[in-house]
């Protein structure tokens, strides 16, 4: 049998990589855990999330300039991975309070929105959306401080 010390370092690898892999598992999951794996044609739609966010970060200084409102922090809400069909991409989210939307794309483009949804709420359709990583924050319009909301993922329409 051939001398193979390499052997010796597979468990300390093997563990490692265990160590590294929850985070490719669950698709680089933010400190939320919030993570999405969805495919043109999902089912059902919409695929909803409840969020409990504070907001404390000004999205316009420290995300993207034409952003309104307070989102949580540099890690989004959700990381949404999807895979592109003939389909849009509709983002949307509901809450009793006034929030805000605030999605990079996979092509690195920002998109934000304050009031497109039903009443005071967000909402972002990508008419033909790219696949990949949609890293999404949904944030409150009237300053810091927690709130609660649902993203509402949908190929169909909006909340």
């Amino acid at each position: 049998m051939m001398n193979r010390p390499w052997l010796l370092a597979l468990p300390a690898v093997l563990a490692l990589t265990l160590m590294v892999a929850p985070g490719m598992t669950s698709a680089g999951a933010d400190d939320a855990g919030n993570s999405i794996y969805l495919s043109a044609g999902f089912t059902p739609d919409p695929t909803a999330i409840a969020l409990q966010i504070e907001a404390r970060v000004d999205a316009a200084a420290q995300i993207a300039p034409d952003c309104h409102g307070y989102v949580s922090g540099e890690q989004p809400d959700v990381d949404l991975y999807y895979n592109a069909g003939a389909f849009p991409l509709i983002l949307s989210a509901r809450s009793d309070e006034d929030t805000t939307l605030v999605v990079r794309a996979p092509d690195g483009a920002w998109y934000c929105d304050d009031d497109s949804g039903s009443g005071l709420n967000p909402s972002i359709r990508f008419g033909e959306p790219g696949s990949g990583n949609y890293h999404i924050w949904v944030g409150r319009e009237v300053g810091p401080g927690p709130a609660t909301a649902r993203l509402s993922i949908s190929e169909l329409y909006s909340e």
